[in-house]
């Protein structure tokens, strides 16, 4: 099976750097470190490209700050890597990130999944999300299906079949990545969650949250509302097209 790791980092981050390739060293995981787009070096016609503010608003209830686009944007090269090289997958991380001791046995486990995946998610944000069905990997660790998907894109695996449909509906850029790949259904994403979660938050502070916080964007409240209470309904209305869990080949 042809398959990468990538890192996502940027280039003045040589800490985070540090604490990441001492982390994948230690598991014996060969990497590929990824130049991370800063997005404050993006110039306005370069984000004119990718942004658009009024599609922004029309799907998320916040305007995105520099970092979100940057973050976004680095998550697009790495798609674009996958499928010019015709990968079979990625384990794609950012560097913020403590990995499990189990991470290599987590990719086996994957490796040993038939094809029938796009998106798998080794991490969670702030909150937990329910499980609808599972099967075991081992006597550890699961694969869940989610109507609604963890956020955060510390770490997540990424198929050829599904960097061709993030990539497709990538622009204009609307959402931050985490948010939008919540959206599976729009996508017509095959996703899967990992659990418990091999890929964690660490206590660094978001390199992204140094370009404004997402928390403290102005909200448009009753957008927030409407747009959630869509979401839900959306959610409810796709619950049939959940995928089935892929069979674990021997």
């Amino acid at each position: 099976m042809k398959c990468k790791v990538f890192l996502i980092n940027l280039d003045s981050s040589t800490e985070r750097f540090t604490f990441m390739d001492e982390q994948l060293k230690q598991l014996g995981i060969e990497y590929q470190r990824i130049s991370a787009v800063y997005g404050k070096d993006l110039h306005e016609t370069e984000i004119a490209k990718v942004y658009d503010p009024q599609a922004n608003l029309q799907k998320y209830d916040k305007k995105l700050n520099l970092g979100e686009i940057g973050c976004y944007l680095s998550h697009v090269q790495c798609w674009k890597m996958i499928i010019e090289q015709q990968l079979d997958y990625a384990l794609i991380l950012e560097d913020d990130s403590v990995l499990d001791p189990a991470l290599m046995m987590v990719i086996k486990h994957i490796e040993n999944l038939s094809a029938d995946w796009d998106y798998i998610k080794l991490c969670h944000g702030r909150k937990q999300k329910g499980v609808v069905k599972s099967i075991a990997l081992d006597e550890r660790f699961s694969l869940s299906t989610c109507l609604k998907l963890p956020s955060s894109t510390r770490g997540q695996c990424v198929s050829l079949a599904g960097a061709q449909k993030l990539l497709a509906t990538a622009y204009p850029i609307a959402r931050p990545v985490d948010i939008d790949i919540q959206y599976w259904y729009e996508k017509q994403l095959r996703c899967f969650v990992v659990r418990p979660f091999p890929v964690i938050a660490t206590d660094l502070d978001s390199d992204i949250s140094r370009l404004g916080r997402r928390n403290n964007a102005k909200r448009h409240h009753l957008l927030r509302i409407w747009q959630k209470v869509k979401y839900e309904l959306e959610l409810l209305k796709h619950k049939q097209h959940l995928p089935s869990l892929p069979k674990i080949q021997k």
